[in-house]
């Protein structure tokens, strides 16, 4: 079975075939897909949740099919694993830029909620560190939306603190929870950001589309490798950006709708 043909008739059928294709590998990512419901998350007739498409949001833009979330996941859960590693008593940080309708946010939430309410065997829920994951988008009613989404059964997630959701522009990410670990772009960018790169922790990695908006585009993973460079919210670090920092790696073409920047 192949990407864009995971579809199901419920969640758990979805999820299911994105793990018979190959595509969800880790049990720490399937069940944390398990755990958010799709239908709670696309706009309109709700059996259409949960097929393997990109479905509109409205304000022009969309949510991802599910077998681009799946990959995302699967691409930043490695630096995730490590940082919990090195540092077991560190909170785990995720930027979600351009949180659109809600979905991803919360599957990350699901990943670094309180291990005590993981829905995870108990050898792999004590795997990942806790930690606090961050939704932002330029678009007011979009984080109203994400808002009201997370709330219809994932309210627990705003309620232990582990999500939070904003008006912020996603080209200037968000300095006040940086460094983070994970840096996940749902929107293609123009260029690299480099207020966003800036703001990734060292080990860690950002997943983002870039390329004009319809023209050519792929997605990148960037790890960054390095800390010669600005890392914003580490006191005493440069103010330079060193782009010696980063490893970019070109991973596939894609088509997405553009990282919007704000205004002023």
């Amino acid at each position: 079975m192949r990407a864009w043909m995971c579809h199901g008739a419920n969640q758990a059928e979805m999820v299911g075939k994105l793990a018979q294709a190959g595509i969800v590998k880790s049990p720490i990512n399937k069940a944390a897909l398990l755990a958010v419901d799709r239908g709670n998350y696309v706009r309109g007739n709700r059996e259409y949740a949960y097929e393997d498409s990109p479905a509109p949001i409205g304000y022009g833009q969309t949510i991802s099919a599910p077998h681009m979330h799946a990959h995302c996941l699967e691409d930043v859960l490695p630096p995730l694993l490590s940082a919990s590693k090195e540092h077991p008593d560190k909170p785990l940080s995720i930027l979600d830029v351009g949180c659109g309708s809600g979905y991803l946010t919360a599957v990350f939430g699901r990943m670094v909620e309180p291990k005590a309410t993981r829905k995870l065997p108990p050898d792999s829920a004590s795997i990942l560190n806790e930690g606090k994951v961050y939704g932002i988008d330029v678009v007011p009613e979009l984080v109203e939306m994400s808002e009201a989404n997370i709330r219809k059964e994932d309210a627990d997630l705003f309620d232990s603190g582990t999500v939070k959701v904003m008006v912020k522009d996603g080209w200037k990410g968000y300095p006040e929870g940086s460094p983070f670990n994970v840096i996940h772009v749902g929107a293609a960018a123009a260029t690299f950001p480099k207020n966003l790169l800036k703001q990734l922790a060292p080990g860690g990695v950002m997943i983002i589309p870039v390329g004009p908006d319809g023209g050519i585009q792929y997605l990148y993973q960037v790890d960054r490798i390095g800390d010669k460079g600005e890392v914003v919210g580490v006191r005493g670090s440069s103010k330079e950006f060193v782009e010696d920092d980063y490893q970019v790696q070109k991973m596939l073409g894609v088509r997405y709708v553009p990282l919007v920047q704000g205004r002023g």
